[in-house]
């Protein structure tokens, strides 16, 4: 299968989940997520690529190198480096992918996890508006969903640094 198709076929399936929309596949704080429903699921394993990358945070600042600031929070950038981009084999049974989860963060560095088939993911094509959660929960370790524009990008995740505060 083509590497059109087949992200085609893998944005299209379906979860068993039952929601109204959701997807087969998915990432979170606990890694790559794939659960087809039983009648779109794949007859044998299929290749994705998983695209890690650091994500280093400091906090923005005017010309004049006074921090910005939004009405309700700090403005950051954000550096992203390359991590890892292992392939990985999803389906045909239900699971976690062997060696997906996110890495953690720690103090101004987190990570940004994308999943995906076909070409690399460049850098320049990643997101320059993470959002950081008001609050992090014990499950999925504060991961959130992000949007990544690139071709072939099928789900993303943005684990985001524990001690922002800092940056």
């Amino acid at each position: 299968m083509d590497t059109g198709k087949r992200a085609r076929y893998l944005a299209g399936l379906k979860s068993t989940s039952g929601s109204y929309g959701s997807k087969a596949l998915t990432i979170d704080g606990d890694g790559l997520n794939f659960r087809p429903e039983q009648t779109e699921r794949p007859c044998e394993a299929v290749e994705v690529r998983l695209s890690r990358f650091w994500v280093d945070m400091t906090r923005a600042s005017d010309a004049a190198g006074r921090p910005r600031t939004s009405p309700t929070a700090p403005t950051y950038e954000f550096r992203y480096t390359l991590m890892d981009r292992p392939s990985l084999s999803v389906g045909p049974e239900d699971g976690i992918a062997k060696g997906s989860v996110p890495p953690d963060s720690t103090g101004c560095r987190g990570s940004l996890s994308v999943v995906h088939v076909g070409h690399d993911i460049p850098i320049d094509e990643l997101p320059d508006d993470l959002q950081m959660p008001t609050s992090f929960t014990a499950a999925g370790r504060g991961a959130m969903d992000v949007k990544v524009e690139a071709e072939g990008t099928l789900a993303a995740t943005f684990v985001p640094p524990s001690g922002t505060s800092f940056c």
